[in-house]
């Protein structure tokens, strides 16, 4: 009767054991998203800050969607993304610039924030919105907008 109950109980432990540790992997997987997502989001903060187009043209896939204050509205290839953000940030010069919001999800992610610029010696403020999602093992600009 006792080795009955010991083997009932050496399963019942090493159910628990495993299902904690199955858990703990799919936080540490989720962890390691989310801090992915925290430093794309971060490297493309600091490339609208400096105006500089290749720190956030890597993210670009194969069609982007653009809708830009200046008219710019629809999918672009990568490419092409370089040079209509090019362009916009040379006629719209970024005095600064800040994410106010992150919000990171497992597939898709987002964030806003303001720029400010000058445009011809007058000074004025945006709202910028940015996606991002999942596509194989990398994250991808899907939305970029600037109003």
């Amino acid at each position: 009767m006792n080795k009955i109950f010991y083997i009932i109980f050496f399963a019942f432990s090493l159910s628990f054991t495993f299902s904690q540790s199955s858990k703990f992997t799919n936080k540490t997987r989720e962890n390691v998203e989310s801090n992915q997502q925290e430093s794309i989001f971060k490297e493309i903060e600091s490339g609208i800050k400096e105006g500089n187009v290749e720190s956030i043209s890597k993210y670009f896939g194969q069609r982007t969607y653009f809708s830009f204050s200046n008219g710019i509205n629809g999918y672009y290839s990568s490419n092409q993304a370089f040079y209509v953000l090019e362009d916009f940030f040379r006629i719209y010069k970024v005095t600064s610039f800040k994410f106010e919001h992150v919000k990171n999800d497992k597939f898709n992610s987002y964030a806003t924030g303001k720029y400010n610029y000058d445009n011809k010696g007058q000074r004025s403020t945006a709202q910028v919105y940015i996606s991002i999602k999942k596509v194989g093992p990398n994250w991808i600009i899907t939305q970029f907008t600037i109003n």
